[in-house]
């Protein structure tokens, strides 16, 4: 009787791992209400191997998204979902990252993303139609969610050899980067004034979505000449020659 019964257990355990195992990602997305602004195509493949053609966010199209859900971390009861995104052939983000906490917390760790500059600029309420040129890339180490935005927040994000056109005249900015953390749950965007424009600002995204900022732009020898005729647009200088920027 014990016997038949460890038979019929073992059958059990094998028949859930092996459902388990196949069960097709489409109903695990199925059973997920995803927010308003997001849209996806058709999911396919499993739970450990699931891939994604289209996701839409913000009207912002992410190609070729696809996963890879570690058995060995899900054995180690800590989830582990390694996720990549993009295809070099086609306009769009790309990039790679790894989804861990799934029992508690939500952290992101080693997250890389490329994407066009215009893709934000576009999305600004800017007064004047701009072109942003060459890549944006961001790196995140390690994020941690949080209320209302983070918990934990180390990376960086690069423009790098940025330029803008406008009026049918291209000015080239340099190198740009700010240090991104967290600070009591709000994200913060920190740049450096050792950059061609002489710009160190703050940045803070708080929530809701507001956002805060202030710093200064300091003109120096490598400032941009085209730009120099519109300082007067931001007031007077202090005695260090700073030009003082507040949101």
């Amino acid at each position: 009787m014990k016997k038949t019964f460890a038979y019929i257990a073992t059958f059990f355990v094998l028949y859930s791992v092996f459902v388990i195992a196949l069960m097709p990602a489409s109903w695990l997305m199925a059973q997920i209400k995803l927010p308003a602004n997001v849209s996806i195509t058709p999911v396919e493949g499993t739970i450990w191997h699931a891939s994604v053609k289209q996701v839409m966010v913000d009207g912002v199209v992410i190609n070729q998204v696809k996963s890879h859900l570690s058995l060995v971390s899900v054995l180690m009861l800590d989830p582990k979902l390694d996720v990549t995104f993009g295809d070099p052939l086609i306009n769009g983000p790309e990039g790679q990252l790894t989804i861990s906490g799934l029992r508690s917390d939500i952290t992101i760790k080693d997250a890389r993303v490329s994407l066009a500059a215009n893709t934000v600029a576009a999305r600004l309420n800017l007064p004047i139609d701009i072109i942003a040129h060459e890549q944006l890339t961001l790196n995140v180490s390690h994020f941690v969610m949080g209320a209302p935005i983070c918990g934990e927040l180390q990376g960086d994000v690069a423009w790098r050899s940025a330029a803008v056109s406008a009026f049918d005249e291209k000015v080239k900015l340099g190198n740009l980067s700010a240090a991104l953390s967290c600070e009591k749950g709000e994200l913060i965007a920190e740049i450096a004034p050792n950059n061609d424009l002489g710009l160190s600002y703050r940045a803070q995204l708080k929530q809701g979505g507001r956002f805060a900022g202030n710093g200064y732009l300091t003109p120096g020898e490598k400032f941009p000449e085209q730009l120099r005729e519109v300082l007067s647009f931001l007031g007077k200088p202090d005695r260090k020659g700073r030009y003082r920027l507040k949101i």
